[in-house]
């Protein structure tokens, strides 16, 4: 009894400090889902969409859909199903829960990757994700849907062993949404992950018919066939830039600004530099980076199935370096999926005090790149950046750094990211 009146205080005043922490913590993210959702670009358009979906009015796919030209809708049709519950809001509270959203999801993830790859410093913390934030701010700014997409595959890798179904619903949830994280099946059948690589074809096949309960059978089934029509039809063209806005920064993209004449006349900024080297025929330069992108492709799973379990952190980073990189269109929002690759690369460059001086110079010139040109003051230089490719030669250099960190370490040592052997039974525990 004597006891009793210390102990509750105590009681009330940790619950009080962590409804503060919480209450705060809700506050701040609001706040920023506010202020990144100010002009957002993709959002109105899945919500219009969405919107013309529930009304039945309009059509869903094609050159008059989503809000025009070029602000068409481009998602298969379990997206606006699963879009419903922000459909049903005013667009500017939809597009503030949408980016309250990301800021959340980026806590978790953020705070996933760090446990992951055992960054106890808090600036260390802070530098991890440094690199990532130009491209976390385009996207966030962009209100699309694709770092949710990329959180998505994130939590699928992360969670394999803990929880493989899990693991495989988020995979093909991100599946049915986007088409790229297809990716990423052959690369688990690889790391012997075929019951998930499996499972999540089956779930992403079951998500894809889902919207049949809303649209019946038949409709469902014309609207899959109208999105994948429009989606192959913008693939084919994707070497034009009035498709694709401007300058991607793919391995297919650098290629063809190099290789080939294009006309910028048909974007909305016209005025990007020409640095074409040379004038070849469009499709053979088609026919090399297909080549070498199925070569890319090759290596990587062959990396991947030769190294340990306890290195799928790196091989992981890799795999989305390789994607950002092989696919045939990469925009500046795609590359907010480098936060995965930058926190390996900052925890090695920290941890591995045997990186070889060129794994460790190619690393640090990629971060330094990615944190540097956002600085470059002027839109007549911002452009010839992005016509130059600096973005893709930031990536490249991140991911040859990444090879070679991974290829580094002894066929008969285990090693994690730290690269020390006691690393290994961490993440077997953890």
């Amino acid at each position: 009894m004597a006891e009793r009146p210390s102990f509750c205080p105590s009681i009330s005043s940790k619950l009080l400090l962590r409804a503060l922490i919480t209450a705060l913590v809700l506050g701040i993210t609001a706040l920023l889902g506010y202020v990144a959702s100010r002009r957002s670009v993709d959002f109105p358009v899945y919500h219009y969409g969405a919107r013309k979906m529930l009304s039945g009015t309009g059509p869903i796919y094609g050159p008059e859909s989503g809000m025009g030209w070029p602000q068409i809708y481009r998602y298969p049709p379990v997206f606006l199903v699963l879009f419903i519950p922000f459909a049903l809001l005013p667009l500017r509270l939809a597009a503030i829960v949408w980016a309250a959203l990301k800021f959340g999801v980026l806590g978790f993830l953020g705070r996933a990757l760090v446990l992951r790859l055992r960054m106890r410093p808090l600036g260390l913390q802070f530098l991890s994700i440094l690199p990532a934030l130009p491209y976390l701010v385009v996207e966030f700014h962009y209100g699309n849907v694709q770092f949710f997409i990329f959180a998505l595959v994130a939590a699928a890798l992360l969670c394999l062993d803990e929880w493989p179904v899990l693991a495989a619903f988020a995979l093909a949830l991100a599946i049915s949404v986007k088409v790229w994280p297809l990716f990423f099946v052959p690369y688990l059948m690889v790391r012997r992950r075929l019951a998930v690589a499996s499972l999540a074809l089956a779930f992403s096949a079951g998500l894809t018919l889902l919207p049949a309960s809303y649209f019946g059978w038949h409709t469902n089934a014309s609207l899959l066939h109208q999105w994948a029509n429009q989606e192959f039809g913008i693939a084919t063209t994707a070497g034009e830039p009035a498709v694709i806005g401007f300058p991607s920064q793919s391995l297919h993209s650098v290629l063809m600004r190099f290789l080939v004449s294009l006309n910028y006349a048909g974007l909305t900024d016209s005025n990007y530099p020409k640095l074409n080297l040379a004038t070849f025929d469009p499709r053979v330069v088609e026919l090399l980076w297909l080549i070498l992108a199925a070569a890319g492709y090759i290596g990587l799973l062959l990396l991947a199935r030769r190294k340990s379990q306890c290195e799928d952190l790196t091989t992981s980073s890799i795999a989305f370096c390789a994607l950002l990189l092989l696919q045939p269109f990469t925009q500046i929002g795609d590359l907010v999926i480098l936060l995965w690759p930058i926190a390996a690369a900052v925890a090695a460059l920290y941890d591995d005090a045997d990186l070889p001086a060129w794994v460790r110079t190619a690393l640090y010139v990629a971060l330094s790149l990615m944190v540097l040109k956002p600085l470059v003051p002027t839109r007549e230089m911002q452009r010839l950046l992005q016509v130059a490719g600096v973005d893709f030669a930031a990536l490249f250099l991140l991911a040859v750094g990444l090879v070679g960190k991974c290829l580094r370490s002894r066929e008969s040592n285990c090693l994690g990211i730290s690269g020390d052997d006691t690393s290994c039974d961490r993440d077997k525990r953890s």
